[in-house]
């Protein structure tokens, strides 16, 4: 991990990310979904720094980094910015993004307001317009004590297995209560639906059989808007694809990264 300063002070911006490897291929950018962090691309961060940079930030108010806006003021928009400022900061010309969940959205976003900087697109269980359900947020305002076990259940295929539950469940939803609800009211905001016609990066599309969150009609749904785009919706896997079949999720990935990328 390493800290960012992004701007000058006084109104400089603090960030944490996780930046490893070198290649001359455009770095991979991973962005991390609601209440979560870059915790979630840590075993993808060694696997694939060997052969390509991985940059990984904790967004804004997420993780170790700083809040840039107060929760009312949080938006897809104000995440992508934050997106295109770690990668202005570190100089980086051309990326590939990859998001999951809220994080596809973002880089949804930002795919279509800077196409000449996304060198290639990968999107994990999102969609274009990802309707939130009524319950998430009452579960989020009267219980977040138990809100992650309550996602939990929603969230993974029964297919997988109890120790990847267990193992990943209690690091994946991390931020704050009133951060985790920001990050969901703007989920349920966002209509990307128009934008994925601008799109003009090789895109590959990833989701889960059995994902309640983003169910796979999502998945083509949004493959279908962007030109080019290829859907895979891989057996066995629910909303956290990357953890829930592993194998299969890199195979896909860096197939796409050779032949793309």
């Amino acid at each position: 991990m390493r800290r960012l300063r992004i701007g000058t002070p006084p109104n400089d911006k603090i960030m944490r990310i996780r930046d490893e490897g070198d290649s001359k291929r455009p770095p991979l950018v991973c962005v991390h979904g609601a209440g979560s962090s870059s915790v979630i691309w840590m075993d993808l961060v060694r696997r694939l720094s060997p052969v390509r940079r991985v940059v990984a930030p904790d967004l804004p108010g997420h993780g170790q980094s700083a809040r840039w806006n107060p929760p009312d003021d949080v938006s897809i928009d104000m995440y992508r910015d934050a997106v295109g400022a770690v990668c202005a900061t570190l100089e980086i010309e051309r990326a590939v993004l990859m998001g999951h969940s809220m994080g596809a959205l973002v880089c949804l976003a930002a795919a279509a307001a800077w196409p000449e900087r996304v060198a290639g697109l990968v999107l994990v269980n999102g969609g274009a317009r990802i309707h939130v359900a009524p319950s998430l947020f009452v579960k989020l305002t009267d219980d977040y004590a138990r809100f992650g076990k309550w996602l939990a259940r929603v969230a993974w295929s029964p297919s997988t297995p109890l120790d990847v539950v267990e193992r990943w469940g209690g690091i994946a939803l991390t931020a704050e209560q009133e951060i985790t609800t920001a990050d969901f009211r703007a989920v349920e905001r966002y209509d990307g639906s128009a934008l994925t016609a601008r799109v003009k990066a090789p895109t590959l599309v990833l989701g889960g059989e059995d994902d309640l969150l983003t169910p796979p009609s999502l998945t083509r749904e949004l493959a279908a808007g962007i030109p080019g785009a290829r859907a895979v919706v891989l057996p066995a896997a629910g909303h956290m694809l990357v953890q829930e079949q592993p194998e299969a999720f890199f195979a896909e990935l860096e197939a796409f990264l050779i032949t793309s990328t």
